[in-house]
């Protein structure tokens, strides 16, 4: 009989595993609406302890039967939803995938739970801002850098504090034609063409402590919009 979470009604989750899981295999992530994945957070592998064998499943539905869990042994999370958890471990088939049961599982203390859903939203707001090239304070280099490219410099401010600043420069260029009026032979007038390559726009972006403390832009417009957004540093996640 399948587990209680799989007959469960959600339809805001769909949840799925990374591919055929009867054996484990290096198969990519699925990504389903509702399923935070903790590789997301380079944090090191959550393990939990299996309190009771597990029927574990393909997808959050039942779709596929992938073997039962053994009990008692350490499983790794991969995944989390309110109803079921994305795990590693070993069954009677071989080492599988699946989605169980929250309840076969030791409890995951209520501020990890909390951690790792902020640390979502976080994730798909800066996740919004890189698909538009948009920066935020608050926003990691990394970040910065899948948004808007590698600076054209960058240095470090000269500070006795623990963290200095380190500040990237961003310049904006355009090719602008300019016309030379030319006196040829027999007092003929000519004009000539030549482009140059000239800065339009210019970005500051200054870090502290890892993040994204200003935005300063000048001549110009590198970054649309005239309103400075704001999201939270990353939240050190710890298990």
């Amino acid at each position: 009989m399948k587990s209680s979470f799989v007959r469960a009604a959600l339809p805001l989750l769909a949840l799925c595993a990374a591919g055929p899981v009867a054996r484990l295999a290096a198969d990519p992530i699925i990504r389903e609406p509702g399923a935070i994945y903790l590789s997301d957070f380079e944090a090191k592998p959550m393990k939990l302890k299996l309190l009771q064998p597990a029927p574990a499943y393909f997808d959050f539905a039942g779709s596929r039967y992938v073997g039962t869990l053994r009990a008692p042994q350490l499983v790794e999370v991969q995944a989390i939803a309110d109803q079921a958890y994305r795990v590693r471990g070993n069954a009677q088939q071989g080492q599988v995938l699946g989605w169980v049961d929250p309840k076969y599982l030791q409890p995951i203390a209520p501020e990890v739970l909390t951690a790792l859903r902020k640390s979502e939203e976080r994730r798909k707001t800066v996740a919004a801002l890189i698909a538009a090239n948009q920066l935020a304070i608050g926003m990691t280099p990394t970040e910065v850098e899948l948004s808007i490219g590698k600076p054209q410099k960058r240095s470090s401010s000269e500070s006795k504090e623990k963290s200095p600043e380190q500040v990237w420069d961003y310049v904006k260029y355009a090719t602008i034609p300019q016309n030379t009026t030319v006196a040829g032979p027999g007092g003929a007038v000519s004009v000539v063409t030549t482009y140059v390559k000239t800065p339009v726009g210019r970005l500051t972006v200054t870090f502290k402590e890892g993040v994204v403390q200003s935005l300063d832009q000048s001549e110009g417009t590198i970054l649309s919009g005239n309103q400075t957004t704001i999201v939270a540093p990353p939240i050190l996640l710890y298990w």
